[in-house]
Parts: structure tokens; sequence; C-alpha cells
């Protein structure tokens, strides 16, 4: 089976970081190559046990999810690069349910399923609280209602964790890093990889991770942040409201058997 280059950006958030590589190495069919990008790097995390396997790299400033991500997929050794956020538990299956879908489109964008506790919505599992930190984590109650939670259908998806072929990631030059800390930044990917001649953008329902949602992002000053919005329309001249609803039409459910064979973009129920 494929291993991918999973690249972790992170940014002092160590105890989420270590639950999510030990989940990455429990639940994983095979032994993925682990990227750990460390924003603002301290003592701390240089004395990080991540373990045997497992690459870091080390940043003195804070470069934001882009800038992290980009230099991690430098470092890359797989044909596939998934980016997966420190704050997320990888989850038995997650990624056999995305090799299954590798090779049947050219370019292709791969999304995981989120399973949050808040609000629910067509393009995550939400309403379902097993633990708001790493602390509080319910694994064992989690672990058995998995059954339960797969979704026997995809969605149109751009979240994360994502999944692309390493050479469509050099093609589009990666994540824009304009977008600071990197808000906007999955749905500017998205625009540049359906400029590339991708239109299979899907979120897998059987491949799910545990997400434990904004720890990082609530923590940033929103006076240092992009205005992510405005950055997306002055680049691509339209709203990624309008490209994500409009175009891509992201999270409604796709048809069985999509995609079809030299049968247009979308087929939906």
């Amino acid at each position: 089976m494929p291993r991918f280059s999973i690249v972790i950006p992170t940014w002092k958030n160590l105890s989420c970081l270590d639950l999510a590589v030990r989940s990455l190495r429990r639940h994983s069919a095979v032994e993925h190559e682990i990227i750990v990008c460390f924003n603002e790097a301290d003592d701390a995390c240089r004395q990080w046990g991540g373990g045997t396997g497992v690459q870091t790299l080390y940043f003195e400033h804070n470069l934001g999810v882009c800038g992290a991500v980009n230099r991690g997929v430098k470092q890359a050794g797989c044909d596939h690069v998934c980016f997966f956020n420190d704050d997320m538990v990888a989850l038995p299956g997650w990624d056999t349910a995305l090799m299954q879908y590798l090779g049947m489109a050219d370019p292709l964008w791969l999304s995981g399923t989120a399973i949050e506790a808040g609000r629910a919505h067509p393009g995550y599992i939400g309403g379902q609280d097993y633990g708001c930190d790493p602390s509080h984590f319910r694994e064992a109650d989690l672990l058995n209602d998995l059954p339960r939670l797969r979704r026997p259908y995809n969605v149109v998806s751009t979240w994360t964790p994502l999944l692309l072929a390493k050479r469509d990631w050099d093609a589009v030059g990666g994540f824009d890093e304009a977008y600071f800390p990197g808000e906007g930044s999955d749905p500017d990917l998205a625009f540049a990889m359906y400029q590339h001649g991708c239109r299979h953008f899907i979120g897998v329902g059987t491949s799910l991770v545990y997400h434990f949602s904004r720890m990082t992002a609530s923590r940033f000053d929103a006076s240092v942040c992009t205005d992510a919005k405005a950055c997306f329309k002055r680049k691509w001249g339209m709203t990624w409201k309008r490209f994500l609803r409009s175009i891509l039409h992201r999270d409604r459910v796709i048809t069985p058997g999509y995609p079809q064979v030299g049968g247009g973009v979308f087929r939906w129920f």
C-alpha cells in the first residue's frame, strides 16, 4: 500500500501533537512518513519525544500554517502529501479509506471527514462530543461508536485532512503564504487545483478523524491575521463563497459511482 508524507504544522500545542502522532502510528495501515513543523520552536518543542520515524523542522518565528506546511512538503519523500492538523486524532481505517480512491482521477483532491463536538455540518460530522482536549478525550467511547459514525456516502470537500499528489502540490505552488495564519488557505489551494484541472474533490465518508477544533486558531491575535476573504477576492476575482457553492458545490452529497469516466464534472442525489 502507498505511504503518505504527513505534514503537521504546530504552534505550542504539544499535548495535541503528541496524541496526533501516536494516533497516526496506532491507526494507520502502513508506516507513513511524518514531518512535524514547529512554529516558534522553544526548548520544550526541541525536547519533544516524537520517537523514531518523525522528521522535525524548527522555525524561530511563527510562519503560520501555510509557511510551515510548504517547508514540510519540500522534505516529503512520498508520492502523496497529507496536511494533517495537530489537533486531530486519526481513527482506524482513516488512510485505507483514502487509498481506495487513488488513481481514479488525475488530478485528484481527497479529504478525510472530521468528527467534532460542534453543530452538525455536511462537510464533517458534528454534534459528537468525545472531549474538548486530549486530557478529556474519550477514545474508548469513540472507537466503540465508530461503526455508526462512518458515513456511507461521500461529499464534495476541501476540508482537512487533505491528500494530494506531490506533483500536483508542486505544480500549483502549495499554500499561498499571504493567508496568515492560515484561514482561507484551503479554498485558495482548491481554486489553484481547479485551475490546474482538478474536477474531483472527494470528502471520503469512511476516512474519519476526531478534531478538537480551533485549539490553535482561537489563540491568534486578530490584528495580525490576514483579511482572508478580501485576499481571496483580490486574487481570484470572486468570493470564496461563490467558488465553493456555485463552482465546486462543496458539501453536496456525491452520487454512487462518482466520478463518471468521461462524464461531466459532478452528479448529485
